[in-house]
């Protein structure tokens, strides 16, 4: 993509984050308050529609100014992020600072996963890297391949698994057009055929028939054995073409897997957080009830010495300390209370993420099937 047209795609999304910053710090004033910027990360870049005619869709931050433009919300997601320390990424931004702005870190680095709007938006890296073996043969490939390699074997082993692929592709290829001469071929054997048969009705009286028939069905007998061959042929390949394309969805489903289970760990969170403020209100709320005890002692003395200073003293200072208690108890109570609340939320988005996996997954598969070949059941998602 050419920098004037990346600098079209921008100029929206930077002048809304001006706007609603108010002021020359733009989208510093956008991170949300008590928040440190965590590590940049495509999830927080979804696909929306692009303002250039090179590409339909393209990656916009989820938090920020960008959210107003989405239908899923910001995610939880904030308008900086810590750039990568190595890879391409990290060259790109190698004169930025340690932070840098969602918006470009989303054109950069994200690319969109498929042709709808509203989805999480992959890492080019990985979505460019070779495709892992199914899930389900995980366990067995492990279990045969003994102890774990080394990070170098594990990067020959993932460069000759793609030489495996591009050997794999291009004998597929030519096993297509083996079928396809296999078929020409019995195309004009089907013809030899028919004209064998015409000239043999032709001269049924001059030439014996048991030796025309004969003749005739060996020419039969040649052409379905050869339309045979090319059918299998052909059923071989497009079962490689669907094998090919349940891994594609695997790997393009895997990204809202991860997205869900990171918010399933800050509902477990947010869980924690209010049985531990909860807790503490009940701590109060004893110690309330322990100073109304030792006041009631108090009054009972003072019916005997009303004037004893003393007593009124610590009568004083238990009832400011039965205050406080209450006060404290019902504060961290609201405070429980909105921490599960908070969950519960988190919780609800469960179902989307989901159903995003689903139809990613889908995606990925029909797109990543060749012209003609019907598309298989979906795989067992992770």
């Amino acid at each position: 993509m050419s920098p004037s047209c990346l600098c079209l795609l921008l100029l929206p999304l930077l002048t809304q984050a001006y706007l609603r910053a108010g002021s020359g710090n733009g989208l510093k004033a956008q991170q949300k308050v008590g928040r440190v910027a965590e590590a940049c990360t495509c999830e927080c870049c979804l696909s929306e529609e692009a303002k250039s005619f090179q590409s339909k869709l393209a990656c916009v931050p989820r938090g920020g100014a960008s959210s107003l433009l989405t239908e899923t919300g910001d995610g939880d997601c904030q308008t900086l992020c810590l750039k990568p320390d190595e890879g391409k990424v990290a060259e790109f931004f190698a004169d930025s600072g340690r932070e840098v702005d969602y918006s470009r870190f989303c054109m950069a680095a994200c690319q969109p996963m498929g042709s709808s709007k509203d989805l999480l938006c992959a890492d080019k890296e990985e979505a460019a890297a070779p495709v892992v073996a199914l899930a389900a043969s995980a366990p067995a490939a492990a279990a045969a391949s003994g102890p774990a390699a080394p990070p170098a074997a594990a990067e020959e082993d993932a460069a000759g698994n793609s030489q495996e692929e591009q050997v794999a592709e291009q004998l597929a290829e030519a096993a297509v057009l083996q079928a396809a001469n296999r078929a020409t071929q019995a195309k004009q054997a089907a013809a030899l055929s028919k004209y064998a048969y015409e000239k043999l009705a032709h001269s049924r009286n001059e030439a014996a028939e048991a030796a025309g028939q004969a003749a005739l069905e060996e020419v039969i007998i040649d052409a379905r054995k050869d339309a045979g061959e090319a059918t299998q042929i052909r059923l071989g390949w497009e079962e490689q073409a669907k094998a090919h394309a349940a891994q594609k969805a695997l790997v393009a489903a895997a990204v809202y897997k991860n997205a869900k289970v990171k918010s399933l760990t800050i509902a477990d969170a947010w869980e924690q957080s209010a049985a531990d403020l909860l807790k503490v209100g009940k701590q109060y709320e004893e110690y309330s009830t322990r100073q109304q005890m030792g006041e009631r002692e108090i009054k009972k003395q003072l019916e005997d010495d009303a004037s004893n200073s003393a007593l009124l003293a610590k009568l004083h200072t238990a009832e400011v300390a039965v205050e406080h208690g209450m006060v404290a108890a019902k504060k961290y109570a609201k405070q429980a209370n909105a921490a599960k609340d908070e969950a519960a939320r988190i919780r609800g988005n469960g179902a989307w993420y989901d159903q995003a996996e689903a139809a990613a997954a889908a995606h990925a598969m029909y797109a990543d099937l060749p012209t003609g070949v019907m598309p298989p059941p979906l795989p067992p998602l992770p």
